[in-house]
């Protein structure tokens, strides 16, 4: 299956759009109840997909087949912490490939392309978060050598 990489620009974001919107629903139905699915459709949830493809610090990568985009990675730059030793460290903000094209190496390209952005951004570490239960999201980022690095702990208040 032939696909290409693209750093996304203005035109696809709708299509960005559909494609947060299935990943926001499945982060909903299966891992975290309090995602909301339509954000990514609301106002607040376009500006931000716009601002990540249009800023300097951010970008939005693309996976996309002669039907259209297929998959995307979200990343932005962040400031660390003051207590490390290190200026940025670049976040994976979001990743999804429509079902039937896992598997075929999309998603490892994706963090690819994504990597050689952070370096051009030089950052020298990078991190991503997943829901505790995605044991699929969570074993795909170890295999791409992602580390354990920090646990975060919630309490629903009743």
């Amino acid at each position: 299956m032939k696909y290409k990489i693209k750093k996304a620009g203005a035109k696809d974001l709708e299509a960005i759009q559909k494609l947060s919107r299935k990943r926001c629903a499945n982060e909903n139905e299966k891992f975290d109840s309090t995602v909301s699915p339509d954000f990514p459709l609301t106002n607040e949830g376009e500006e931000e997909l716009r601002k990540c493809i249009d800023g300097d610090f951010s970008a939005i990568f693309s996976a996309e087949t002669e039907g259209g985009i297929i998959g995307y990675l979200a990343a932005s730059v962040q400031l660390a912490e003051n207590f490390r030793n290190i200026k940025y460290v670049c976040e994976l903000g979001s990743l999804w490939i429509d079902e039937e094209y896992r598997g075929k190496g999309i998603g490892k390209a994706l963090v690819k392309e994504f990597e050689k952005w952070c370096r051009e951004k030089n950052a020298r570490k990078l991190s991503v978060s997943a829901s505790a239960g995605n044991e699929r999201a969570i074993e795909f980022y170890r295999k791409e050598g992602f580390e354990d690095y920090e646990l975060i702990l919630e309490k629903p208040l009743d």
